[in-house]
C-alpha cells in the first residue's frame, strides 16, 4: 500500500513538472555555424533532460566496463567464502556426531576453499582426533599458535596431548604459557597448581594459588583448605630434613587455615612438646580431636607427659575422647584406656555398639583381650581373634579418587596424583562373605557380644549363664565344620586365603 502510494505521488510530481514546463512561454535561439536553431522553452528543457540522461547512461556503462573484473573477483571470493563456511559448519557437525569420514571430507573441502583460517584448523584437529592421527592433530594445534584467535585453544590441545604422554615438563611449559596468555582461565591455573603440587613444588604451587586468589578463581573455603594442605606438606618435608623451626611454623600456619588437619596438628603438638610448651600442644590436639579424631593425635597427646602414671594418662586420654565421644576413634580410645586400667565392665559397655555386626579388627582384638583378662575364657578370646582375621580393615588414609591407601598422610595421592584426596576412612564393604567353617566362630562372637553389659557374678539366673560364652563340644560341631580349628595368627600375618577353609570332599569323614 505504501509503495503504491509512493508511485502515485511520484507520477503526480512528474506530471506536474511536465505541465509546468509546457506552460513556460518563450523561445530559445542559438546559432551553430551557418545554422540557426529556434525552439520553444519547453522543448529546450526536455532536450536538456534527455541529454543529461544519455550522459548518465553512458557514464554507467563505462564504469561497469572498467570495474567489471574487480566486481567479478569479489563475487567469486564471496561465493568461495560462503561455500567454505558451509563446509566448516557441516564438518563441525559431523565431528560432533562422530562421523569421521564426513568430518575429514568437509575439512579438506574447507581447506581448499578457505586456506587455513582458525576454524578450519580446529576442524582439522578434531578430525585427526577422531581418526586417531596424533601427528596430524599435533600439527593442527601447532598451526593454531600462529593465530591470535586460536592460540589459547592450541595450547590447551597440546597440553592435553602432553598429559596423555605423561610429559610433565612439557605440560608445565604449555600450562604456564596459557596462564600468562589468559590469567583468568580456570583450567590453566588449576593445571599448573596440580602439576606443581604433584611434583612436590610447594612454593610454585603456592604462587599459583595466590594468583588464583587475587583473580577470585576459587571459592574461599577451597582456597583456605588448599593453603592449609600445602603448608602441612611443607611442614612434613621440613621435619624430614630436620628443620624443626620451619616445620613448626609451617604446621601452625596450616592449622590457622585448617584446624582439623590431623597431620599438621600432630606435628605441631610434637614439636611444641619437645620445646617445653606442653599446654599449647594439648590445646592443639584437643581442638583437632573435637573436629576430626585420629589415632596419631591420641599417640602424640599421650606422649606429651611421659612421666605420668598409667592412671593419670588414662584419665587424660578419656577426657580427650569425651571431646567427640560419639566418634568411632573416641570410643576405641576410651575402651583402650578402660582395658589398660582393667575396668572390664566399662570396656564392654563402651565397645557394645561397635562389636555387633561388622566389627573391625581393632574392636575384635580388644574384645579378645577383655575376654582373656576378665574371664580367662580362652575359647571366647579365640573366637574374637579368629573373627579379627576376617574382620573389615580399620580406617587408613584412603584416596577418594582411586582408592589408594597409605598408613601415612600425603598431600598428593601416590597412585593418581590427585591433590588433597586422602581422607581417614575405612574401605566400604557392601557385604561380608562368610568363609567356610566360620559359623562357629561367629556364633561364639555373637554370644560374647550379647553379654557385653553383664559382669560375671552379677546375674546368676539361667538366662545369664546361658548368655555367657562357653566352649563348644565336639558333638555340637556340624558335619561341614567337624575337625576344623582356627588358630590365631600373628599380627604380621595377612590372614588365610579362601582355599585354606575349603572342606575336603574326597573323604566322608570331617577330618583334614
Amino acid at each position: 500500500m505504501i509503495r503504491l502510494l509512493t508511485i502515485l505521488i511520484g507520477a503526480a510530481l512528474v506530471a506536474a513538472g511536465i505541465a509546468w514546463i509546457a506552460d513556460r512561454q518563450g523561445e530559445l535561439l542559438f546559432t551553430i555555424g551557418a545554422y540557426r536553431v529556434k525552439t520553444s522553452a519547453g522543448a529546450a528543457i526536455g532536450i536538456a533532460i534527455a541529454f543529461a540522461a544519455c550522459i548518465a547512461f553512458v557514464t554507467r556503462i563505462v564504469v561497469l566496463v572498467l570495474s567489471g573484473p574487480g566486481a567479478f573477483g569479489r563475487w567469486t571470493s564471496a561465493r568461495r567464502t560462503r561455500r567454505g563456511n558451509d563446509a566448516l559448519s557441516q564438518g563441525l557437525v559431523a565431528a560432533a556426531a562422530g562421523d569421521i569420514a564426513e568430518a575429514r571430507r568437509q575439512a579438506k573441502k574447507a581447506e581448499n576453499l578457505l586456506g587455513t583460517p582458525p576454524l578450519s584448523l580446529l576442524l582439522a584437529a578434531q578430525s585427526a582426533q577422531l581418526d586417531g592421527d596424533e601427528g596430524a592433530q599435533t600439527g593442527a594445534y601447532k598451526a593454531m599458535l600462529a593465530h591470535p584467535q586460536t592460540e589459547f585453544l592450541g595450547l590447551r590441545g597440546l597440553f592435553m596431548q602432553a598429559m596423555r604422554r605423561e610429559d610433565g615438563d612439557e605440560a608445565i611449559a604449555l600450562a604456564t604459557r596459557a596462564h600468562v596468555l589468559k590469567p583468568r582461565a580456570a583450567w590453566a591455573a588449576n593445571a599448573l597448581f596440580d602439576l606443581h603440587s604433584a611434583r612436590g613444588h610447594w612454593l610454585e604451587a603456592k604462587k599459583v594459588l595466590e594468583d588464583a586468589a587475587r583473580k577470585r578463581l576459587l571459592d574461599v573455603g577451597v582456597l583456605r583448605r588448599r593453603r592449609g594442605v600445602l603448608l602441612a606438606a611443607e611442614a612434613l618435608d621440613a621435619d624430614g630434613r630436620g628443620d624443626g623451626e620451619r616445620s613448626l611454623s609451617a604446621a601452625l600456619e596450616a592449622l590457622d587455615f585448617s584446624p582439623a588437619l590431623a597431620p599438621a596438628a600432630a606435628l605441631a603438638a610434637r614439636r611444641l612438646a619437645q620445646t617445653g610448651r606442653a599446654w599449647r600442644a594439648q590445646d592443639i590436639i584437643e581442638g583437632a580431636w573435637a573436629q576430626a579424631p585420629h589415632p596419631d593425635l591420641a599417640a602424640v597427646y599421650a606422649a606429651i607427659k611421659p612421666a605420668e602414671s598409667i592412671a593419670e594418662r588414662a584419665a587424660r586420654l578419656k577426657g580427650l575422647a569425651h571431646l567427640n565421644r560419639d566418634h568411632f576413634e573416641s570410643r576405641v580410645l576410651e575402651a583402650e584406656q578402660a582395658v589398660n586400667l582393667e575396668e572390664w565392665s566399662e570396656a564392654r559397655r563402651i565397645l557394645a555398639p561397635l562389636a555387633r555386626g561388622s566389627a573391625s579388627t581393632r574392636v575384635c582384638a580388644l574384645m579378645a583381650e577383655i575376654e582373656q583378662g576378665e574371664n580367662r575364657d580362652a575359647t571366647a578370646a579365640h573366637a574374637w581373634l579368629s573373627r579379627a582375621v576376617r574382620a573389615p580393615r580399620d580406617a587408613d588414609w584412603r584416596c577418594a579418587n582411586c582408592g589408594w591407601s597409605s598408613a601415612q598422610w600425603h598431600a598428593v595421592c601416590g597412585e593418581c596424583g590427585a591433590f588433597d584426596s586422602l581422607s581417614w576412612s575405612a574401605p566400604q564393604i557392601e557385604s561380608l562373605a562368610m568363609l567356610p567353617g566360620a559359623a562357629r566362630d561367629e556364633r561364639l562372637a555373637s554370644d560374647a557380644a550379647s553379654s557385653f553389659l553383664h559382669r560375671p557374678g552379677e546375674l546368676e539366673d539361667t538366662e545369664t549363664v546361658r548368655a555367657r560364652p562357653r566352649a563348644v563340644r565336639k558333638e555340637e560341631i556340624g558335619e561341614s565344620e567337624r575337625g576344623f580349628v582356627v588358630l590365631p595368627r600373628p599380627p604380621d600375618d595377612p590372614g588365610p586365603g579362601g582355599h585354606e577353609f575349603e572342606p575336603d570332599t574326597s573323604a566322608n569323614s570331617g577330618g583334614f
